[in-house]
């Protein structure tokens, strides 16, 4: 597996700790996890918000998604929550 793509595992233990924060819209399952896979690939591969593939969505779209997870405090709230959990 490419080390930039989320796996089915990673997901899957992702996907419950997401649905419990509230104040986000998980709406479509596909779509979710295509923006998680986005932001990763992002940080990941440190490359600019702009050079975002297109098979990810519209790059400017997954930005604001993701800086308004950031002001809410989603991204604190998944690495503490994964980070206590057991794997």
């Amino acid at each position: 597996m490419n080390r930039l793509e989320m796996s089915d595992h990673e997901w899957f233990r992702l996907l419950p700790q997401l649905k419990n924060i509230t104040g986000i819209c998980i709406g479509n399952l596909d779509n979710l996890r295509r923006f998680i896979a986005a932001v990763l690939w992002i940080l990941r591969s440190g490359a600019q918000w702009r050079t975002l593939p297109k098979s990810y969505g519209k790059w400017n779209s997954v930005f604001k998604r993701f800086s308004r997870w950031c002001e809410i405090g989603v991204w604190d709230r998944l690495l503490k929550n994964l980070s206590h959990s057991t794997l």
